[in-house]
């Protein structure tokens, strides 16, 4: 019996992107998965765009935008009742290669103990790595790194040609994110405290805590326009994004950093303002 994949995608005013996105899941063979779109009450032509043109989605309309993780949530749970045996949270400003979904349910399959997993992730328009390897910043070296991140891509803008597979993986980012049904039962959904940021950190560590590996799947690649999406940068407004990024990480290091790491953290907000503001001037005037 042939191993059931749902791919979700979460939608918010993705006009500019649906269709490529949709158009490159669907050129490979679609007997093989299923698509769930959630639209978190979008303002423009998206749901539109998907009822014209991808007649075998299955289109879930919000009334209102429920934010990242329960958008996901909503399409999991939609997911796990038609019967999935695995689920592919993928952003709506991703492209795929025809091979996504073939290697990447290969890959779990043949890989036991990994509960979550994904694909290389690519900028667009280049063969350097946008996500392939992860590390959340632990102990002392929480110190040594002046912004308020608790972690970093590793591998991140090298060329996919450089890349070897033996990076420590800390987390999975939720823009390719394929997990197994037994993760969702045993651990459960996404935690929607997280409106936008950080649910894919707290979903991986809670993964890693339940015994589950993560792995990376250097079969397949996919592009990511993080970099190209202006406009939703603009409409949400940088203020709220940074609040909701600083919300998520205070959130993680309260759940899983030390006692000690929290005060390692406090100490680092003191100087960390500094370091920014030389990095804007010396950009602005070198």
């Amino acid at each position: 019996m042939p191993n059931k994949l749902f791919i979700i995608i979460v939608t918010w005013n993705g006009e500019k992107f649906i269709s490529d996105c949709l158009n490159s899941v669907y050129n490979q063979d679609k007997s093989d998965f299923s698509v769930i779109v959630v639209d978190n009450n979008s303002e423009d032509r998206t749901k539109e765009i998907v009822k014209d043109n991808f007649k075998e989605v299955i289109l879930i309309e919000s009334k209102k935008n429920l934010g990242f993780a329960a958008g996901n949530n909503v399409g999991i749970k939609k997911a796990l009742s038609l019967g999935a045996d695995y689920a592919a949270l993928l952003n709506q400003d991703t492209e795929v290669s025809n091979d996504f979904a073939q290697n990447c349910v290969k890959y779990l399959v043949e890989n036991r103990k990994v509960g979550l997993a994904s694909p290389i992730i690519l900028f667009p328009n280049s063969d350097k790595i946008w996500f392939a390897g992860s590390r959340i910043f632990r102990g002392r070296e929480i110190l040594e790194h002046a912004t308020t991140k608790i972690g970093e891509h590793t591998n991140k803008k090298i060329s996919l040609s450089e890349f070897s597979n033996n990076s420590d993986v800390d987390w999975i980012p939720a823009c390719a994110l394929f997990v197994k049904k037994d993760v969702f039962e045993k651990i459960g959904l996404l935690d929607e405290k997280f409106f936008m940021y950080g649910e894919d950190v707290d979903f991986s560590l809670r993964a890693k805590i339940a015994g589950y590996e993560l792995g990376i799947i250097d079969s397949t690649t996919i592009i990511h326009k993080e970099d190209l999406n202006s406009k939703f940068e603009i409409s949400i407004g940088l203020f709220k994004k940074a609040i909701y990024k600083m919300k998520a990480r205070c959130t993680i290091i309260h759940r899983y950093y030390s006692f000690k790491e929290k005060w390692y953290y406090l100490i680092k907000l003191t100087y960390t303002p500094l370091f920014q503001l030389a990095y804007a001037v010396r950009k602005i005037f070198s």
